[in-house]
């Protein structure tokens, strides 16, 4: 069975939130933290080895070779920042645009100052259905409803170490899951574990894998689907 409480967010959380909603939204200050932070891996390598070298030519070999290749360096980032500034300025805009919409999210989170926390205590073991990008598990929530989540195995979602584990086949799941983005935050798994009644399946293709979401509605993580648990296996199982 399923509940669901009104709750105060966590201050870890709290805070994350409040990180993330005093990003820069000037895309400039970002592109400039980009390209000149040495956050890639031959910016990083180039900032170490141009002082080293300087430093070794200006010992060996007098201040105006150390100024000719000084000249050399300039040019040459002159030059790495125009061509790469150009090559790249699409993602990173991208990436900046994902940036300042989690930003908003995370604003509008604070500012409702609540998160949903949510027991499930499960009668039946879940089913899972793998596919390229993570996992979709279905748990029966009682009263003629299904819970939904969407794993990811990117890294990005912690919720894949659990089922990799074998962990998600405890009797009861806790999570929190903020109010207008609807992310979850927090999740464990607690109790006894639950015979699987059958192993995970893969969705073993991209068509398969849209059939079976439009199927089910397009539901969000976490989304409660109003159709019983044994119907929407049932639906999965005929589209594979």
């Amino acid at each position: 069975m399923l509940t669901t409480a009104r709750v105060d967010i966590p201050g870890t959380v709290a805070a994350k939130l409040r990180r993330t909603a005093n990003y820069s939204d000037n895309v400039n200050d970002y592109a400039r933290e980009d390209l000149l932070g040495f956050s890639r891996p031959v910016a990083a390598a180039f900032a170490l080895l141009a002082p080293l070298t300087l430093a070794f030519t200006s010992y060996s070999s007098g201040l105006i070779v150390t100024a000719q290749i000084a000249t050399i360096i300039s040019g040459l980032v002159a030059c790495g920042l125009v061509v790469i500034g150009r090559e790249e300025w699409p993602n990173i805009v991208a990436k900046f645009q994902s940036c300042v919409s989690m930003k908003r999210r995370a604003i509008a989170d604070l500012r409702c100052g609540f998160g949903e926390a949510s027991f499930l205590s499960n009668g039946r073991a879940p089913r899972m259905f793998t596919y390229e990008h993570g996992v979709l598990v279905l748990a029966d929530a009682g009263d003629l409803k299904t819970l939904f989540f969407d794993i990811a195995n990117d890294g990005s979602d912690p919720r894949w170490d659990i089922y990799e584990s074998g962990e998600l086949n405890r009797r009861v799941w806790r999570w929190l899951r903020l109010p207008v983005s609807r992310e979850i935050v927090q999740f464990s798994t607690e109790g006894s574990r639950l015979v699987l009644e059958r192993e995970s399946e893969h969705i073993g293709s991209i068509e398969a894998w849209e059939s079976i979401n439009l199927a089910m509605g397009e539901p969000l993580d976490g989304a409660i689907i109003h159709q019983p648990f044994d119907e929407i296996v049932e639906m999965i199982e005929r589209l594979l």
